[in-house]
């Protein structure tokens, strides 16, 4: 388990991988970045439900408390340091002194309450209202001091409320509450805390931003171009300079690897690619359906094929390093898949959709093509249905897919991540459980790991959780893609994230040589 609470106070007060003081001199090469978004972006809100290309957006205009690093860590962001009560039920937060925001106005404690206030209110259509459920007060203290309190011992909530984007109260504060999602600034958000402020979006074709001059530390770049484009434009582009980073197939380095004006950097996954399976729908209450399903999958060969020397197969929503090996390991194998399908009664004349967004990451258009074929193979008749982004909240909401790939997350940040998308009080649109599972021995389970302050006890009460989710299959797990980004030689201090949703890390930084 990477996230130990003992240690967040003195992690944070030591100040380290500081996303928002970092170095006290940026860099002032200037120029302009071109990035590729693997997605085309939509919304820039933290009300809204997450999406890979909005977050990767919003964070390099908005900033929050603390901020998952390179390692998949907790680090600090907006606060300078956290204190932590001993049985977590009380956290401080102490916020940096003399911030701005873009457009000059001072921040404060009052901008971090009303952003939790609200991203903790149903009427809000806050997609992450659930993550407030165990929360009983907040309050602002004084101008530098936010304290948040739970109602029982809540390990995993600064992984969930400490890295969500705060938001200007001075521009929203006075905005209805069941109206302010659908506020124009969620469109067009030119006041942020991040080292860079937006400018515009050309739907379709690019956001632009430029450098924030109410920055602590002068951004080494002036503007930040982000382009959502299919992977054979963005790896055109990488080749001819028309842009500088981007998230690439490993299928695609051998091509690029001719370009001398490239490097090739990793990064860390806490996610995973899955494919969603509509727990609305009887059909797949059985789980040995779901189990069947996943037997039929060749995963390994998927990743052999398509995420080759990054990708490892996943057998759990849960971290590997909480799920540990005491976990079922659902390696291919038809004749199990079939007989566990002929046991359950599947009726093999049926259709099954699969939905899933593509062009933007090869990996998962070569896995949708996969998993029709071999699951075909095993009885099942899967039918290809291609999705835009603009359509997935509907859908979502609507619960209109049978089978839905997709990809992200940060589940090694902390495993209480995992309640956001399997807990039974966390269904979409006030949480992220989009498939509506609900095991309520999992859900008990996660809940006493998150609550228990012994750190040896909770892993174990985690590993009992990862033990039980492996059995139920909430979702078929494919595998963990890793991170391989191109990015131009110009371009110095680029550190990658998660190339699903990460962000970016100390985007103040970058210079070009």
């Amino acid at each position: 388990m990477r996230f130990s609470v003992r240690f967040v106070a003195i992690l944070l007060a030591a100040g380290l991988a500081a996303g928002c003081a970092g170095p006290q001199e940026g860099g002032s090469s200037g120029g302009s970045v071109s990035i590729v978004l693997y997605q085309k972006p939509t919304v820039f809100s933290p009300l809204a439900p997450a999406l890979g290309a909005n977050q990767q957006v919003m964070s390099l205009i908005y900033q929050s408390l603390m901020v998952a690093d390179p390692d998949l860590e907790l680090a600090p962001q907006l606060a300078e340091k956290v204190g932590v009560a001993p049985d977590a039920t009380s956290f401080t937060f102490h916020l940096r002194k003399g911030l701005k925001w873009s457009d000059g106005k001072p921040f404060t404690s009052a901008d971090v309450l009303f952003t939790h206030q609200l991203l903790a209110d149903p009427k809000s259509t806050s997609a992450v209202a659930g993550y407030y459920r165990d929360v009983t007060d907040m309050t602002a203290p004084d101008a530098d001091t936010f304290v948040l309190t739970t109602g029982t011992p809540n390990y995993g909530i600064l992984a969930q409320v400490g890295i969500m984007p705060v938001l200007p109260k001075h521009v929203l504060g006075d905005k209805p509450v069941d109206q302010v999602a659908k506020d124009p600034f969620f469109a067009n958000p030119t006041v942020g805390l991040g080292p860079f402020q937006f400018v515009t979006y050309r739907t379709d074709q690019y956001v632009e931003l430029k450098a924030n001059p109410n920055f602590p530390v002068k951004p080494g770049i002036d503007k930040v171009y982000l382009k959502p484009l299919t992977a054979d434009v963005a790896t055109a582009q990488l080749g001819t300079g028309e842009v500088d980073v981007a998230p690439i197939a490993p299928t695609d380095r051998s091509t690029l690897e001719s370009f001398a004006t490239l490097d090739f950097r990793t990064s860390g996954d806490g996610g995973f690619v899955r494919i969603g399976v509509n727990h609305t729908q009887a059909r797949f209450a059985d789980v040995r359906i779901r189990q069947a399903f996943l037997s039929g999958i060749d995963r390994k060969s998927i990743v052999d094929t398509a995420v080759p020397g990054v990708g490892k197969v996943r057998d759990s929503s849960f971290d590997p390093s909480v799920s540990g090996d005491g976990i079922e390991k659902y390696g291919y194998d038809p004749d199990k898949a079939r007989r566990l399908l002929a046991e359950a009664g599947w009726d093999g004349a049926q259709t099954v959709r699969l939905s899933w967004i593509p062009g933007s990451n090869p990996d998962r258009d070569a896995a949708a093509v996969a998993v029709q074929s071999q699951l075909r193979e095993v009885g099942v008749h899967v039918e290809l249905k291609q999705l835009d982004t603009s359509g997935v909240p509907d859908m979502l909401q609507n619960m209109d897919f049978d089978l839905y790939l997709f990809g992200g997350g940060n589940y090694a940040l902390d495993p209480w991540n995992v309640n956001a998308i399997e807990g039974c009080d966390t269904f979409y649109p006030n949480g992220g459980n989009i498939v509506k599972f609900c095991d309520p021995a999992l859900d008990a389970k996660m809940k006493q790991a998150n609550g228990t302050v012994d750190e040896g006890a909770r892993l174990a009460l985690y590993r009992e959780a990862a033990a039980i989710d492996n059995r139920q299959v909430p979702y078929l797990w494919l595998y963990s893609p890793g991170g391989l980004w191109a990015v131009n030689k110009r371009l110095e201090n680029f550190q990658p994230l998660n190339p699903t949703g990460g962000g970016f890390w100390q985007p103040q930084m970058w210079r070009l040589s």
